[in-house]
């Protein structure tokens, strides 16, 4: 066996040779993960490439980059509904995602959907099973990291052996389960988000670094002890929730009960409450009163109204609770924040 000073070498050449003639046509790509709205972006100052996403329902920037042979690590910032409703399995590969911002919507199972919000981390194998990714509030900030165990050379699994890192049992824990979410905790917190803080000059090495670190976590991962069970949503309870969401926010000036929405739609309120804090993030309430005052902080912004007819326009009818209610969330009043603007 080579010293581990020339297996580490080797790796890192072979990572930058790969880096500078691109994956070949028929290999996997993360990319491949975001369908065939994705175009690559001419410039770049970060990462091996950067890929802008748009369709119907908004826009994402992705920044890739290949990390070890057969690892890659791709920065997702998303403004959209969705980006790819016609992922399909790839062999080989284990896909780990880490929610920065927002939430992710994911459907397993055929009619079971599951949520992620921030700081949570999931892990799932592509090989027979393709798993579809929304996120139902638009707004999603992340991390993928892929694996193609097909793709990792020998010289990479002899540093990993090195390192302690098993990569035949991250594999094996990939496919135990169709699709794995580890809730927000210090250690994962640990590992991602100073992902986010590191400077550029040596982000391409702290990369590395943290992919390893990764590794490792995952290689001592024991599921009974350290995966708590997952709160699942039927398809037709989501369906309904969605419905319900599309309503209000079509009439977000209007301000309706529990009970009005629960007759409406026929959908018990105890199910409701628990099912759109489930996709949301937080009860209808909170989250309608949010919606509100983006509207308001965008009508600031855009237009010429008064403050008097921008509350009413969002649905409250006493200006001054509009003003404490929009000054609690973004720390200054409607007047002073127009001015800053």
């Amino acid at each position: 066996m080579k010293s581990p000073y020339e297996l580490a070498k080797n790796i890192l050449l072979a990572s930058d040779d790969n880096i500078k003639t691109k994956a070949a046509a028929d290999k996997f790509t993360s990319i491949d993960l975001y369908g065939a709205s994705t175009r690559e972006n001419d410039r770049h100052d970060e990462g091996d490439s950067s890929f802008y996403l748009e369709n119907e329902s908004g826009s994402g920037d992705i920044t890739l980059y290949r990390v070890f042979p057969g690892i890659e690590l791709v920065y997702n910032d998303m403004h959209m509904a969705y980006c790819n409703k016609d992922q399909r399995p790839a062999p080989h590969i284990m896909e780990i995602n880490y929610c920065k911002e927002g939430r992710s919507e994911c459907l397993f199972k055929r009619h079971q959907y599951c949520y992620m919000s921030a700081g949570d981390l999931s892990f799932c194998s592509l090989d027979s099973n393709a798993h579809q990714s929304e996120f139902p509030t638009s707004h999603y900030h992340g991390i993928t990291v892929t694996i193609d165990f097909s793709a990792i050379t020998e010289e990479m699994k002899n540093v990993l052996e090195l390192l302690a890192v098993d990569i035949n049992r991250i594999k094996a824990l990939s496919q135990a389960d169709e699709f794995t979410i580890i809730r927000a905790n210090a250690t994962i917190e640990h590992i991602f988000s100073e992902l986010y803080k590191v400077p550029t000059a040596i982000r391409r090495g702290y990369i590395r670094v943290k992919v390893l670190e990764l590794l490792l976590i995952l290689t001592e991962l024991k599921p009974d002890e350290d995966i708590s069970k997952h709160t699942y949503f039927p398809a037709a309870q989501i369906k309904t929730i969605k419905e319900i969401h599309t309503f209000l926010v079509e009439n977000f000036s209007e301000h309706y009960t529990i009970d009005e929405l629960s007759k409406q739609f026929q959908i018990s309120p105890t199910v409701m409450k628990k099912c759109f804090r489930g996709v949301y993030g937080d009860s209808i309430y909170a989250y309608m009163k949010r919606y509100r005052l983006q509207v308001a902080e965008q009508l600031l912004r855009e237009s010429n109204l008064k403050i008097g007819e921008i509350a009413a326009r969002v649905g409250y009818l006493n200006p001054n609770k509009f003003t404490s209610a929009f000054c609690a969330e973004y720390g200054v009043p409607p007047t002073a924040y127009r001015k800053k603007v």
